[in-house]
């Protein structure tokens, strides 16, 4: 698909544009920007085309209005990027702005309101009366089916509406790249958000040959063959999908790997952190991330591939000591001659962080969205978008 918002006659007019500014951010501070950078081209062609821009978008997982998850953090960001960027706290308060002519309006965070999540036509319906026309450049959020992403394209006709030059680059290189793929291929997965992870690497399996099951992920596939997991996040409802997906492999022939030791921390995920020389987790500790053992084992198996999905953090920004070791993986990832595709936002901030990135040759903006294009499974609001944009 390619974007034709460049055909759109948006002078004096308002573009509803949603962005993913899902970045990692810790007492304040952007711990990588990358998502944002990669909004600029779409948001300075609209800008050179003479359009006024809302822009829409989540941060994070707020319970409620948690103002360490506002988007108003995000207005020095656009300001230091040469951006004036006003920030509206309601949807009435955007469109007074709006008819105060101003040019670029950031929208607060998108979940704090409850229609958001809750597929609200009303809440949709708010939202479509601010612009006249709709594009889509959140690719990290394509996995999901919020208001913003399905039932406010529908207010659009299809000559008002499209992708935004991001979405338009991940569909092309990752077709690129899949379609060039071939085996052995691994998926290396790990991080949060295992409820929806799971499932994604059933509908991946006949693409790979081998799966490397890192923390957070691995713990519900432990205790699916009843060992020992401590307090480690499992997600009790997919124990039996797991069954299903081990089976799976074996018929198949595909591997599945784990760890062979891990950091684990005592008591919860954030507590006091030491390593363990053990393939299950002991009573009273959280699997964090994995140990030496595992990221020498995993690297040297790295180097043997010919395609490489890597999708989720095992560990966390926020405590530099979890990487250590995951460090070592991704040193093995930048050095493979294996074609390379790491996706999600805490994987790829890592990767810039111990200036790695430069060793992988795709970088996606998306995490959950990535691995179900990869694995032809249905993003929607790609599908709303479809008689919006021109198929190549």
């Amino acid at each position: 698909m390619k974007s034709n918002f460049g055909d759109f006659d948006v002078k004096n007019k308002t573009v509803l544009l949603r962005i993913d500014a899902n970045v990692p951010i810790d007492h304040g501070i952007i711990l990588n920007d990358q998502r944002l950078i990669a909004s600029l081209p779409t948001i300075n062609l609209l800008l050179d085309k003479g359009a006024n821009i809302i822009l829409l978008s989540h941060l994070g997982r707020p319970k409620s209005q948690e103002p360490e998850l506002s988007t108003q953090q995000l207005v020095s960001w656009f300001d230091d990027n040469g951006l004036d960027v006003q920030f509206a706290k309601t949807v009435e308060e955007a469109q007074q702005k709006k008819g105060a002519k101003k040019r670029i309006i950031l929208l607060e965070n998108l979940r704090f309101f409850p229609g958001e999540k809750g597929k609200d036509p009303a809440f949709a319906q708010q939202l479509a009366n601010l612009g006249d026309f709709y594009v889509n450049d959140a690719f990290g959020a394509f996995a999901r089916d919020d208001t913003s992403l399905t039932l406010l394209p529908d207010r659009f006709d299809s000559s008002h509406k499209t992708i935004g030059l991001l979405v338009e680059h991940e569909l092309a290189m990752l077709d690129k790249i899949i379609s060039r793929a071939k085996k052995p291929s691994y998926l290396i997965i790990g991080g949060g958000k295992v409820k929806s992870k799971i499932p994604l690497i059933q509908q991946l399996l006949p693409k790979l040959s081998s799966v490397f099951l890192g923390p957070a992920i691995v713990f519900t596939f432990l205790k699916a063959q009843g060992k020992k997991v401590g307090n480690s996040l499992v997600d009790n409802d997919a124990l039996n999908l797991c069954k299903d997906i081990m089976m799976q492999a074996e018929q198949m022939g595909i591997s599945i790997e784990y760890p062979v030791d891990y950091i684990i921390a005592e008591g919860s995920f954030e507590g006091p952190m030491e390593l363990s020389d053990s393939a299950e987790i002991p009573e009273g500790y959280a699997g964090v991330s994995i140990g030496p053992k595992t990221a020498l084992k995993w690297g040297e198996m790295i180097m043997k591939a010919d395609t490489i999905i890597a999708n989720g953090l095992m560990g966390t920004l926020k405590r530099i000591e979890s990487l250590v070791y995951v460090k070592d993986m991704f040193s093995a990832l930048a050095q493979t001659e294996a074609t390379t595709i790491i996706a999600g936002g805490d994987s790829v901030a890592a990767l810039y962080y111990f200036n790695l990135a430069r060793g992988i040759n795709y970088l996606s903006t998306g995490g959950s969205a990535t691995l179900k294009f990869l694995g032809n499974t249905c993003l929607p609001p790609l599908n709303r978008l479809k008689d919006g944009a021109e198929t190549k």
